[in-house]
């Protein structure tokens, strides 16, 4: 019997992976995959302003010209030596199909310089997939940047 796994049964975050047939279940092997699929490819979108990065990284499935299935969208703040705290925003937006599918972290938006989970698995539509950080600066305005994805 031959098993495919699908983006949606191995999970990066857990490095953790499960083969079940009727027979048999092998779970949580300590191998850690990246990509997700053999096809799928991580992509990294950056902005900045007022000395904060925000990043959007995207593992996907490419689809001709487009992003195809998303396995998972992450986001990373690197906040070098500003003051803040972790109330940060971060949006994305796919247009491409209607309604929109919309990911956000609310006001909570994490700045350590390490990768969080924003939101996936989804099928991207063709255009207008739109970043958008409003970074979190103690005693001053918050500088924000966009990212247009495609």
């Amino acid at each position: 019997m031959i098993n495919t796994l699908t983006a949606r049964q191995i999970r990066k975050a857990t490095n953790c992976f499960v083969i079940a047939t009727g027979a048999m279940t092998v779970a949580c092997s300590s191998i850690a995959l990246t990509p997700a699929t053999a096809d799928a490819v991580i992509s990294n979108y950056s902005c900045s302003k007022g000395g904060f990065t925000g990043t959007i990284v995207i593992d996907h499935t490419p689809s001709g010209r487009y992003l195809g299935p998303v396995v998972r969208i992450n986001y990373k703040i690197n906040k070098r030596s500003n003051r803040g705290g972790n109330k940060a925003n971060v949006y994305y937006v796919d247009n491409g199909f209607l309604p929109a599918k919309r990911f956000n972290t609310g006001d909570a938006g994490i700045q350590d310089n390490n990768q969080h989970y924003l939101g996936g698995p989804y099928i991207a539509g063709g255009e207008g997939i739109n970043a958008r950080f409003v970074f979190d600066k103690s005693f001053a305005p918050d500088p924000s940047c966009s990212i247009r994805i495609q």
